[in-house]
């Protein structure tokens, strides 16, 4: 009898070794052996429900690394009037100044300021009749009927490696230049020549970089 049942286990075993499962297997490997994946988890910006960020707020950024904007989703809406915009930056000011960029989109005109550091920049925004220079005092000529003057503060002392200035860029729709001035005592000073007259604009920040964009409208 027990040389039966010995003889029935040592079957068993032999069955169950033929069949690929091991006596102490634990794996959650499926019959094919491989391992399952975890569902994907949806992330937070991916909400539809996430409310629209307002223009002190910093955006949670869904737009590509081109910037190509999707109008209200990635921004506060258009203010009524062309008043002058500002906010304080939120942390150390240690932001370098990496690239300019200007872009001609459906119903507005972008001009997209890219840092790099930790800091969340502030700005301060608004019409001119000529670009006046932080400092200075200089006039910058410039093309365009109107000025806007983009001042984004929470920079540090440029090091090497950051953003070569002054520097001029080409136009994109209504904005006929932009012309980089540079930094002074923790503030990044940019001119963005418009033609025809003032209109509303926005002032929001991006993350991952940190970034400054100021829309204007058509």
């Amino acid at each position: 009898m027990g040389r039966a049942l010995g003889g029935s286990l040592a079957a068993a075993v032999l069955l169950m070794s033929a069949c690929g499962v091991g006596v102490d297997d634990t794996s959650p490997s499926s019959a094919s052996g491989a391992t399952r994946s975890p569902k994907p988890v949806q992330s937070a910006d991916a909400d539809p429900s996430s409310p629209t960020p307002t223009p002190s707020a910093t955006a949670t950024p869904s737009e590509t690394p081109s910037d190509t904007p999707s109008p209200e989703a990635d921004g506060p809406p258009f203010p009524p009037t062309t008043d002058p915009q500002s906010a304080e930056p939120q942390g150390d000011w240690d932001l370098q100044l990496v690239d300019v960029r200007v872009g001609d989109h459906d119903g507005f005109h972008r001009v997209v300021l890219e840092l790099a550091g930790t800091t969340t920049p502030g700005w301060g925004v608004s019409w001119a009749d000529e670009a006046v220079a932080e400092g200075s005092g200089e006039v910058v000529p410039i093309k365009g009927d109107r000025v806007l003057t983009i001042s984004a503060s929470g920079t540090a002392f440029p090091e090497e490696g950051s953003y070569e200035v002054p520097q001029r860029l080409g136009a994109a729709g209504d904005v006929a230049e932009v012309y980089v001035n540079g930094w002074f005592e923790g503030y990044t000073q940019v001119f963005a020549g418009i033609e025809g007259d003032e209109r509303p604009f926005r002032v929001f920040t991006l993350t991952d970089p940190p970034r400054l964009v100021v829309d204007v409208v058509d």
